[in-house]
């Protein structure tokens, strides 16, 4: 494999292992610009497997960073091999920049979604419930707003909270409009998550 081929793999590589390492904080916000309910939680399996894709990501990325600063060895000719856009440092820095973007992205994400804890108009009612679920599934503080914006669209919810540390949320409904049973249900279609009493 000549240099130019071997540098692009790597870089390829590097970039791959950025987007893999917070495809379970990506995947819940295209999913909420494209509309498709259920694939919030989609790739939550891959939250545990972050750290060795960031480390590898690390090692690739380095590895092309040593490739790209050591100087060439002199070829006999005298003449110097020509260099492809891939074993550019511009190139190289550029691809480092979006992998470091997309590897923190569960860092700024929660810009991208709705707030944490939401409300809706109250209603007087003495028919108000609070109820407590367990949320299995959630792996960053984005996850909290999927669950809370996923709550306070169903019909009769006045609040709606989570806590990705407790993997828990906490729901104000109305229950002449809706049962807990069907909030957990609504909201685990909705995002994925698995919601348990």
């Amino acid at each position: 494999m000549n240099k130019g081929k071997n540098n692009k793999f790597l870089l390829g590589t590097g970039l791959l292992l950025a987007t893999s390492s917070s495809l379970c904080c990506i995947a819940p916000v295209l999913s909420i610009i494209g509309g498709i309910s259920g694939a919030g939680a989609a790739f939550g399996w891959i939250a545990p497997l972050r750290p060795y894709l960031l480390g590898l990501m690390v090692v690739t990325l380095g590895f092309s960073f040593y490739k790209a600063y050591t100087p060439p060895k002199k070829n006999d000719c005298g003449c110097g091999d020509k260099k492809s856009l891939f074993q550019s440092k511009k190139v190289l820095w550029s691809i480092a920049i979006i992998a470091v973007l997309l590897s923190t992205f569960p860092y700024y994400a929660g810009y991208f979604s709705a707030n944490r804890k939401q409300t809706v108009q109250p209603i007087n009612n003495t028919h108000l419930q609070q109820v407590v679920f367990h949320v299995s599934g959630m792996s960053c503080k984005d996850c909290e707003g999927h669950i809370t914006a996923a709550a306070v669209s169903l019909p009769g919810v006045t609040q709606a909270n989570a806590s990705y540390e407790q993997q828990l949320a906490w729901l104000e409904f109305d229950s002449t409009r809706i049962s807990a049973k069907q909030l957990s249900a609504n909201i685990q279609k909705e995002t994925g998550y698995i919601i348990t009493p």
